[in-house]
């Protein structure tokens, strides 16, 4: 499989949100990166089955439901101003129906929120976030912080698979290669056993420094790897990453999927599926 980088910015970002303040935030920076790339951007919100209204007084009863749902989408936007901005309002299952409106209007971004918990805010990945990660064919961006300023520190993680080199061509095409760190998490086989432990964990990582820079010139070119910086450390990637992010303060994590039978599939508990419900930063999702 060959994934090139090609430097592509959005045309077309769709905002999945049921009008709650879980999706606050994913307002907030879907604006900011369509003013960002000067992109199209559409609300859409699905639902399932119509508003029992029969215990309201009749002033309260819409007349037509999803019109009453198109106005609340605008107010959302309130007085903000931009180019090519639409709402729609769509009837089924929410992730099958967000999936649907974004083949029609040929999105080439997802973006949703997430609920939290509390004062300590615990990120909780709700089944429409956990359903389009896995089946979307355009990469998915979870927000969970606020949209104070744009992604100034991305991490993009990656185990040097095939599967994983869609992570890394899509973060250089929507933010290019400033600001980019390649995290690999190694496994220090056998190095329990050695008398030399700490020289035998150097000449491992030097290692795998290697074949990720060759991993990124793979994917963009001798340039973009010369340019870039790598992180290689010994452990769990998503008890590093939570942890490398809380410390250095990262904006955005990228990761692959591929699909229902790849990283973010049916097995519960997987690599990408552990990183997208620990880390407290924005998660973009890309499937190969």
């Amino acid at each position: 499989m060959t994934v090139d980088y090609k430097t592509n910015k959005p045309r077309h970002i769709l905002l999945a949100t049921d009008l709650g303040a879980r999706c606050d935030r994913a307002l907030d920076r879907s604006i900011q990166l369509a003013q960002a790339w000067q992109a199209k951007l559409t609300l859409v919100h699905a639902f399932e089955s119509e508003h029992d209204y029969s215990d309201q007084p009749r002033w309260r009863h819409p007349e037509d439901p999803a019109l009453a749902i198109q106005v609340a989408l605008e107010q959302e936007l309130g007085a903000t101003v931009l180019p090519g901005v639409s709402a729609r309002v769509v009837r089924g299952r929410p992730a099958e129906a967000v999936l649907k409106v974004a083949e029609e209007e040929q999105a080439d971004l997802i973006l949703t929120g997430i609920k939290r918990d509390g004062a300590f805010e615990k990120a909780l990945l709700g089944d429409t976030v956990t359903e389009l990660a896995r089946s979307s064919s355009v990469p998915v961006l979870v927000v969970k912080k606020r949209a104070r300023v744009p992604y100034r520190k991305i991490v993009v993680a990656t185990d040097l698979s095939e599967v994983s080199r869609p992570a890394l061509a899509r973060a250089l095409d929507l933010f290019g290669p400033d600001n980019i760190v390649l995290f690999h998490a190694a496994y220090a086989h056998f190095a329990s056993r050695m008398d030399d432990r700490t020289g035998y964990e150097s000449e491992l990582r030097s290692d795998a420094i290697k074949n990720c820079k060759e991993f990124i010139a793979s994917v963009a070119g001798d340039g973009v790897a010369a340019q870039m910086e790598v992180l290689v450390e010994y452990g769990e990637p998503d008890l590093l990453l939570e942890k490398y992010v809380l410390d250095k303060g990262i904006d955005l994590v990228v990761v692959a999927t591929k699909g229902r039978s790849g990283l973010l599939g049916a097995l519960l508990g997987s690599v990408a599926t552990r990183i997208l419900d620990t880390v407290p930063c924005d998660v973009l999702i890309a499937r190969s």
